[in-house]
C-alpha cells in the first residue's frame, strides 16, 4: 500500500508474461497471450497477461515463467526470454500481511497468561493480541515487471481457477478487449510490437564472438545464419520498443559470400564493401524497395512495388528497418529513421 492508500499485490513486487508467437496465417502479425481474469480476482472480468505475486526468493523472469505455468500450464522449457521491463513503479509502498499464520499465533500464546481476562478496551487488547495485519517498517518501491517472451507457436493451454479463458489474440487486436487498466496503460506506452524488416550486418555479428570464426567465414556464416533462422520469427528489443521480426536480410561479403544458406534469410552477396551493401541495402528498403532474394548487389536490389510488404504494417504502423550491427562508422551512415542495434539484440 502506498501513501495514497493505493494497493498492489506481492511484497515483493509482481511479473507476468507477454508470450507472443508466430501466426502460420499471417506472419507480420503476431498472437499474444491473455488472461480473462476471473471475476474474484483484483480487476476481475478484464483481460491481461499470466502472471502474480514474486517470491523472495525468485527474479522477475522466474516468477512471471512460474506464474504462466500454474495459471496456463506452459512450461519455461517452452518459451524463449527476449526482454525484461519495469511497466509499473509504486513508491514509498509498506508492505501489509493480513490473516492468520502460525508466528502470528506464537506470538499470542506468548503473550497470553492464564489468569488473563477477556477485555474490550482497544488498549488492552492491543497488549495482548498482536494485530492481524502486520507492516513493514520501511517504505519499499513496489514494481511490476513484463518479462517478454517468444514461443515457437501458438502452444496449448490449460487455465486453473484464477482464468475464464485463454486466448491467443492478434496483436492488433489486443486494444480492442476490455483491458485490466495497468496492462492497457504499459500496453500503450510501448510492450506493443511494430513490424521489422531486419538487416544482419553478418561480418559485424560474426567478429562479436570469439569462437575461431576467421578460420573458415563462410562455415561460421552458414553456422550462424542457421542459428539465428531457428529464432524466426520472434520479438526484439528496440531502443524504444519492441518489433516484431517476420522477414530478414543477411548482407554478407569477402570470403563468407560461398556460405549456403536456405533458411528464412534473404541472403545479399556483397562483390565490394558489405558497408556499402547494407547502406544501400537500408535506404531501398525504407523508400518501400524490397530486394530480391539471393541477389548480387554488382547489380544492385531488384524492386518491386511499394506498398507490397515493405511499407505499411497493421501490427504497429509503418515497418520499421532495423540494422544489426556495432560498427560505429556504419550506423552513421544509415539514412534517417533506419533503427540500429547491437549483435546482442540477436544473440539472446
Amino acid at each position: 500500500m502506498s501513501a495514497g492508500g493505493d494497493r498492489r499485490w506481492g511484497r515483493f513486487g509482481a511479473a507476468g508474461l507477454l508470450l507472443r508467437a508466430a501466426d502460420p496465417t499471417d506472419p507480420d502479425i503476431p498472437l499474444v497471450l491473455l488472461q480473462h481474469r476471473a471475476v474474484w480476482t483484483a480487476s476481475g472480468d478484464t483481460w491481461a497477461l499470466p502472471g502474480g505475486a514474486r517470491d523472495s526468493s525468485e527474479d522477475a523472469s522466474q516468477a512471471a515463467l512460474r506464474e504462466t505455468q500454474e495459471e496456463a500450464e506452459i512450461r519455461p522449457a517452452d518459451v524463449v526470454v527476449r526482454a525484461v521491463r519495469v511497466t509499473s513503479r509504486m513508491p514509498g509502498t509498506v508492505w501489509h500481511r493480513p490473516g492468520l499464520d502460525m508466528r502470528h499465533v506464537s506470538e499470542m500464546m506468548r503473550r497470553l497468561r492464564p489468569d488473563q481476562k477477556h477485555s474490550d478496551d482497544p488498549a488492552v487488547r492491543a497488549r495482548t493480541i498482536p494485530p492481524l495485519v502486520q507492516e513493514s517498517t520501511d517504505a519499499v518501491e513496489w514494481t511490476y515487471t513484463t518479462v517478454v517472451a517468444d514461443a515457437p507457436r501458438a502452444l496449448e493451454t490449460v487455465p486453473n481457477n484464477e482464468s475464464l479463458e485463454l486466448r491467443w489474440v492478434p496483436e492488433t487486436r489486443v486494444a480492442d478487449l476490455p483491458l485490466m487498466p495497468a496492462f492497457a496503460q504499459a500496453w500503450a506506452n510501448g510492450l506493443r510490437s511494430r513490424p521489422v524488416e531486419l538487416v544482419v550486418d553478418v561480418a559485424n555479428v560474426l567478429g562479436s564472438r570469439p569462437d575461431g570464426w576467421w578460420r573458415d567465414r563462410a562455415g561460421a556464416t552458414a553456422r550462424l545464419l542457421e542459428e539465428l533462422s531457428t529464432t524466426m520469427p520472434r520479438t526484439v528489443e528496440l531502443p524504444d520498443g519492441f518489433g516484431w521480426v517476420a522477414r530478414a536480410h543477411a548482407v554478407i561479403e569477402g570470403a563468407a559470400r560461398r556460405a549456403e544458406h536456405s533458411g528464412p534469410f534473404v541472403v545479399h552477396r556483397a562483390s565490394g564493401s558489405g558497408d556499402d551493401a547494407i547502406v544501400d541495402l537500408a535506404t531501398d528498403l525504407a523508400t518501400d524497395l524490397a530486394p530480391g532474394i539471393d541477389i548480387d548487389l554488382d547489380t544492385g536490389p531488384a524492386a518491386v512495388p511499394a506498398g507490397d510488404g515493405a511499407g505499411e504494417g497493421e501490427a504497429g504502423g509503418s515497418r520499421r528497418v532495423v540494422v544489426v550491427t556495432a560498427d560505429r562508422g556504419l550506423r552513421a551512415r544509415l539514412p534517417p529513421g533506419v533503427v540500429a542495434v547491437g549483435p546482442r539484440a540477436l544473440l539472446d
